[in-house]
């Protein structure tokens, strides 16, 4: 078995390959010192908070954000780069619980959020390395094939959902035996997050909002006039806040930790692989992943390098040193690919999102706070548009009704709020899902599903 040094180059560095690729000159420069009065504090400066602050702003309020690390250096810089309609429930597990029509109408609202994004980036110019490329999603099982087929069927006749659906003898789109067909969507893209939540940085404050990280927010309580927020260095008076912490909720934040499970999730960066490999292994160049419930995200990365950008072990509790997981990612990785037995990484990083009990992102508002949160890996297209919906809210703008925003948020059981509970969960995924991979052969017969045109 091989050790963490045999699979890392020797200028391995424990940061997000996003950082270091960021041009010299992209810092925003955060203010500082803190005002004492605020029309709207908004505690993180994740997409999120920093999508809020851009609106508010824009309609003339003075607003503060805080972030108790360096702002933006959260998940939203520290993701796969993946931009699609991201959804923790199936479209046919929602058509057997709700009925088609509510099925229609939460997948409707995906689609808003998705076009939101897409239109924010393009009408604005945001420098961002945005590209349509669409996602590749992989079946490691017969079982698996037969569960994916049917669901994008579904989505394709309800929704118009512009898919291909691929059976083994069809499948092109990734060069891994491991795979028993899969899904082509075509109308999904990539982002580089280091220069999104750069760019998303820079709007807010051209449009006027004050950011400021390294102060921690201890408290938030209610004055006569509005809102005390008790920081590391001081108080500020707010008539409004939102929350917009997400995996990085503190503990003192109660109503709000109670209905969050944290998960880290663990991404490492190959060095360069030969043109040719990279071509015959990942031929369109799209997003990938799979559909087991611990998936396995990767692509190649934006800047025509040809670095693999590979995910896993997410849920694991986090290691005392990224390099001490090394070895485990690089096994993960040969599983799909072994011939890249010889690459090594270049970076690992970890990052900190959170999930909801009921798998649903939500925002509204309790106890005069407003909040977005539980994002449940959509985080690049769902947290700057619920932190739109909380702004068009907090100024009294009519938008039409969101289902994030009117599903009660459930407390998550005390149990499940234990730091064991999601490595024991993610571990039980494993085992339940990827015994099936190693197990049948990839010459197993096909479906006979109809292939969409």
């Amino acid at each position: 078995m091989l050790d963490a040094g045999a699979v890392i180059t020797a200028d391995f560095r424990e940061m997000p390959w996003w950082w270091e690729a960021l041009p010299d000159d992209a810092s925003p420069g955060y203010e500082a010192p803190l005002p004492q009065r605020a029309d709207v504090l908004i505690v993180g400066a994740g997409l999120t908070g920093v999508a809020a602050a851009h609106d508010l702003a824009c309609a003339g309020r003075e607003v503060l954000v805080l972030d108790a690390g360096e702002p933006g250096q959260g998940a939203s810089s520290r993701n796969h780069g993946m931009l699609g309609r991201n959804f923790k429930h199936p479209f046919a597990g929602l058509i057997a619980r709700l009925g088609l029509a509510a099925a229609i109408g939460w997948y409707r609202e995906l689609d808003e959020v998705y076009a939101a994004t897409v239109a924010r980036i393009e009408t604005e110019g945001l420098d961002c390395g945005f590209r349509r490329c669409g996602r590749f999603i992989g079946a490691l099982s017969p079982r698996h094939y037969e569960s994916l087929a049917y669901e994008y069927e579904l989505r394709a006749r309800h929704l118009g959902a512009e898919v291909e659906i691929l059976p083994a003898i069809r499948q092109r789109e990734i060069g891994s035996a491991r795979y028993h067909g899969g899904v082509l969507i075509h109308d999904n893209a990539a982002l580089h997050p280091g220069l999104y939540m750069r760019a998303m940085l820079r709007r807010a404050q051209a449009a006027g909002a004050r950011i400021v990280g390294r102060v921690a927010v201890q408290a938030i309580r209610r004055d006569g006039t509005g809102l005390t927020v008790l920081t590391e260095q001081g108080t500020v008076h707010a008539r409004e806040t939102i929350v917009a912490t997400n995996g990085l909720t503190p503990p003192a934040f109660d109503w709000f930790a109670q209905r969050l499970v944290p998960i880290h999730a663990y991404t490492a960066m190959t060095e360069k692989l030969p043109a040719e490999l990279a071509r015959r292994l990942l031929p369109g160049h799209r997003t990938y992943h799979d559909n087991r419930r611990r998936s396995n995200p990767f692509l190649l990365a934006p800047d025509g390098s040809n670095r693999l950008l590979f995910s896993s072990r997410n849920g694991a509790l986090p290691p005392r040193r990224m390099r001490d997981r090394a070895a485990a990612l690089h096994r993960d990785m040969l599983f799909f690919f072994p011939e890249l037995a010889g690459i090594r990484f270049t970076h690992a990083w970890a990052g900190r999102c959170a999930a909801t009990w009921d798998l649903l992102p939500h925002a509204g508002v309790q106890d005069g706070i407003h909040y977005a949160l539980g994002y449940c890996f959509s985080g690049n297209a769902m947290a700057p548009y619920l932190g739109s919906q909380i702004a068009a809210r907090l100024l009294g703008r009519e938008t039409a009704p969101s289902h994030f925003m009117m599903a009660g948020f459930p407390k998550v059981p005390l149990l499940a709020r234990s730091r064991h509970f999601m490595p024991l969960l993610a571990t039980y995924y494993s085992l339940a899902d990827r015994p099936a991979a190693r197990r049948e052969p990839a010459s197993a017969p096909t479906s006979g599903l109809r292939i969409p045109r």
